[in-house]
């Protein structure tokens, strides 16, 4: 009788232990994405609102390069996907340090005005430009841009940090 009990026992564990890792195994788990070490925290410098644009102007004149984000979607697709893939590509970071400007706390922000100030009628946007504290003025001298019709792909951004002489890396297409 002690044997019967011991191997209908040890059939159960056996069944159970089997169900228990056939389940594990098979299930439909969903993973959540997570942040590696080259994400935004390490290819955007530093994020600003439009409103600190003409104090971050003042207190840093000359040249910068300015990442237009309303932290949608795109954004994030252009950071994790076209931006952090070219900030890794080789053993120093050959990307220029970005400055993201976030449009998602601007109320006021139109297209004429978005027109006005950067040169651009869409973002998410790169913008290379120049403030000259003298003249208290921001002049665009470069931008590329990503929309539905002409989106943006790790070539042709590439190919814009170089042809702006922004790339510090050597440039293979």
């Amino acid at each position: 009788m002690r044997k019967r009990i011991l191997i209908i026992v040890t059939l159960v564990a056996v069944f159970v232990a089997s169900f228990v890792i056939l389940y594990k195994q098979f299930s439909n788990e969903t993973k959540a994405m997570t942040r590696t070490v080259y994400t935004a925290d390490t290819v955007i410098k530093q994020t600003i609102t439009l409103d600190e644009l003409p104090e971050f102007s003042k207190n840093n004149p000359g040249e910068h390069v300015f990442f237009l984000t309303d932290c949608g979607t795109d954004s994030t697709y252009i950071i994790d996907s076209i931006l952090t893939p070219l900030s890794v590509e080789q053993a120093e970071r050959p990307t220029p340090d970005i400055i993201a400007i976030d449009l998602a706390a601007s109320s006021n922000i139109t297209v004429t005005r978005l027109k006005n100030v950067f040169g651009v009628d869409t973002y998410p946007a790169f913008i290379k430009a120049s403030f000259d504290s003298s003249k208290n003025t921001l002049t665009n001298t470069g931008s590329i841009t990503h929309g539905n019709k002409k989106p943006m792909t790790v070539k042709n951004l590439k190919a814009w940090f170089f042809n702006n002489q922004l790339w510090k890396g050597p440039y293979v297409e």
